[in-house]
C-alpha cells in the first residue's frame, strides 16, 4: 500500500511514522526547506528558540502524543511539570493550589463540584454545551473575578483564544483532559528532538521525506507536485489544514454540508516573545499564568535541558492570544515579560497570523471528515478537549483508527 502524505508537521510525521512501521510504503512531500512545521527548533543568536511551539507538551509524559512516541519506540525524553503550574497575583508567583483562597466557601463548594462531574464525565449537553464558556463558569461556579481571569489565562496559552470564543463543551474537555492526563512537561533538546525521531523511524521503515516539493493537484489516485513529480498513493494523508485540502482536493469532491461546516472554521491568532534572562533558571520546569497580564504565562524550557539557552543565560518563552494589532500587542507583551523579569534581554517576539495560524482551526470546532482514503491530521483536525501537540495526537489517533491501524478508544475525551 502507498501512503503519500502531504506535509511534514508534527500531524503528519507522526501519521508517517505508524504506517511506515506498519508496512505501508510511505512518501511525504513537504513544502519547506525543513520539516516540523511549527513544531523544530530555531536556532537564534546562540539559543535554541522554537518555529511554534514553547518546547513543552500540554500533558507532559502521560498524555496522548508521549503514548503514541512510546509505541513507535521514539527516543524522547519528556519530563512532567513539577509543579504543575503556577500562577502570578498581585506580583507574586504562587502555585497553583493556593488559587483556591480567591474563592469564597460557596464558590468553592460550586467549584470542587463541577471537577467532580467532569470527572465522572458529565459534561455539558445540548445547549448548554454550546453556550460561550465564560458564560458556562459564571453560571456553575459565580461569577469570581479570580477564577475568571485564571481560566482567560489558561485558554489564551492553551489555545490562543478568549474564554468567550469557545463553548462550554471545549472548555468542560480540556479540564477532563488535565484531571485524566495531568499538567505539561518540557522536551530535552526541544520541538527537534521529537521530529527526528519521527524522521529516523520513517526513513528506517524505508520511508520518503521529500522537502521543496510543493503539492500542487490532487486527482484520483496520485499527487501531483510543483516539480512535475507524480506520487502515486492508495491513502492520502494531508497536513496543511481542512479548508487547504479541500481547495487541493476539490469542492466537488464533498458533500455541500460539509463544506458550510468548512466555511465556518477560523484559526486562532497569538504572539510569542523569547526572553534572554541572565543567570541560573529563574521557575523550573513548570508554566506560570499570568491573569493579570496581557500575556497569558510563560515557561522556561532551559530550565530542562541548559543546551536550548547561550552560556551563561536561561531562556524564557511567553505566549499572548492575538486580539489587536500585532504592533501594540508586541509592545503590551515585552511590557509585561520585561516587567517580571527587568533583567532580561528580548530576543524574538513571532507573530502566528494569516497563513501561519497558531492553529488552523479554533478550538471547540472539530467537522467529521466525510470522505476515505484521504484523511487530514494537524492542528486543524484536533478533536475537542485537545490541547496543541496534545490534540494533533489525538487527530492523529482518530485518523489511524479509521484506517485499521491501532485501538485508541480509551483516549476518547
Amino acid at each position: 500500500m502507498r501512503a503519500v502524505i502531504i506535509g511534514a508537521g508534527l500531524g503528519g510525521l507522526l501519521a508517517g511514522a505508524f504506517l511506515a512501521k506498519n508496512g505501508y510504503e510511505v512518501t511525504i512531500l513537504e513544502k519547506s526547506p525543513i520539516i516540523g512545521g511549527r513544531f523544530t527548533n530555531l536556532p537564534y543568536k546562540g539559543f535554541q528558540l522554537s518555529t511554534g511551539a514553547l518546547h513543552m507538551v500540554p500533558h507532559g509524559e502521560d498524555g496522548p502524543l508521549a503514548y503514541l512516541l512510546k509505541i513507535l519506540g521514539a527516543k524522547v525524553e519528556i519530563v512532567n511539570s513539577d509543579p504543575k503550574g503556577k500562577i502570578l497575583w498581585n506580583g507574586r508567583i504562587m502555585h497553583y493550589r493556593e488559587g483556591w483562597k480567591f474563592l469564597g466557601f460557596k464558590e468553592k463548594a460550586k467549584a470542587l463540584k463541577l471537577l467532580a462531574e467532569i470527572k465522572a464525565n458529565r459534561l455539558p449537553k445540548g445547549e448548554e454545551a454550546l453556550i460561550p464558556a465564560d458564560e458556562w463558569i459564571k453560571e456553575k461556579v459565580g461569577d469570581n473575578e479570580f477564577t475568571l481571569k485564571f481560566l482567560e489565562s489558561f485558554v489564551g496559552w492553551a489555545d490562543s483564544v478568549s474564554l468567550n470564543e469557545i463553548p462550554a463543551i471545549e472548555l468542560a474537555k480540556e479540564i477532563k483532559a488535565a484531571l485524566m492526563w495531568g499538567g505539561p512537561g518540557l522536551i530535552r533538546g526541544g520541538c527537534k528532538a521529537v521530529i527526528d525521531e519521527l524522521s529516523r523511524i520513517i526513513t528506517e521503515n524505508k520511508g520518503r521525506i521529500i522537502t521543496r516539493e510543493r503539492a500542487v493537484e490532487v486527482e484520483e489516485g496520485r499527487v501531483i507536485g510543483e516539480s512535475g513529480s507524480e506520487y502515486q498513493y492508495d491513502l492520502l494523508i494531508s497536513n496543511i489544514g481542512i479548508k487547504e485540502t479541500v481547495e487541493l482536493v476539490g469542492e466537488e469532491e464533498f458533500p455541500r454540508d460539509f463544506l458550510k461546516e468548512v466555511d465556518k472554521i477560523k484559526p486562532s491568532e497569538g504572539v510569542k516573545f523569547n526572553l534572554a534572562v541572565p543567570g541560573e533558571p529563574r521557575i523550573g520546569n513548570t508554566v506560570v499564568f499570568t491573569p493579570q497580564l496581557s500575556i497569558n504565562g510563560f515557561n522556561e524550557p532551559s530550565s530542562l535541558d541548559q543546551s536550548l539557552a547561550k552560556e551563561g543565560y536561561t531562556l524564557i518563552m511567553a505566549h499572548m492570544a492575538l486580539k489587536e494589532s500585532p504592533k501594540r500587542a508586541i509592545k503590551k507583551g515585552w511590557n509585561d515579560i520585561l516587567g517580571v523579569f527587568p533583567d532580561g534581554e528580548p530576543l524574538l517576539a513571532q507573530v502566528y497570523r494569516g497563513n501561519n495560524p497558531v492553529n488552523r482551526t479554533r478550538a471547540g470546532v472539530h467537522v467529521k471528515w466525510p470522505l476515505e482514503n484521504i484523511y487530514v491530521v494537524g492542528d486543524g483536525y484536533r478533536p475537542m478537549g485537545g490541547i496543541e501537540v496534545d490534540g494533533i495526537a489525538l487527530g492523529v489517533m482518530e485518523v489511524l483508527e479509521r484506517i485499521g491501524i491501532g485501538n485508541f478508544k480509551s483516549w476518547k475525551l
